[in-house]
């Protein structure tokens, strides 16, 4: 259903995809709802980023198909080289066990996707039921 703002479209939801083209912060932390996946497919390079590193401060569970990749974007990720980055583990790790995954319903989760094609895709069709 179509909202007035991206607050509206954030407020309350339990999944938010930032899928956008803008070069700016399109949703704030604190509009992120206990329990929220977050997930980010578009620009995230310094100068040029959909959302802003705090909200990886505001998620209690970060996890990104490549860590490796964070380190590689040209020009930069915005979290290259930042503790946020350090934060992050990987989606593999999480599906086999090694690192821990979402232990409380109210924790939120933010998944950082840096261009394994197709995660995205198969991500929102698992969390639709599809």
């Amino acid at each position: 259903m179509p909202v007035p703002t991206a607050y509206d479209a954030v407020t309350g939801a339990d999944i938010i995809v930032l899928a956008t083209d803008s070069p700016t912060p399109v949703v704030a932390p604190e509009w992120v709802a206990p329990g929220a996946f977050v997930t980010t497919l578009g620009p995230k390079q310094v100068g040029r980023a959909e959302f802003d590193a705090a909200l990886v401060d505001a998620a209690d569970i970060a996890v990104t198909d490549s860590p490796a990749q964070i380190a590689a974007y040209d020009p930069p990720c915005i979290l290259a080289g930042t503790a946020q980055a350090d934060r992050f583990v990987s989606l593999g790790d999480v599906l086999t066990g090694r690192a821990p995954g979402r232990s409380d319903p109210a924790q939120r989760v933010l998944f950082f996707s840096v261009g394994l094609a197709g995660t995205e895709v198969a991500l929102l069709a698992h969390l639709a039921g599809a």
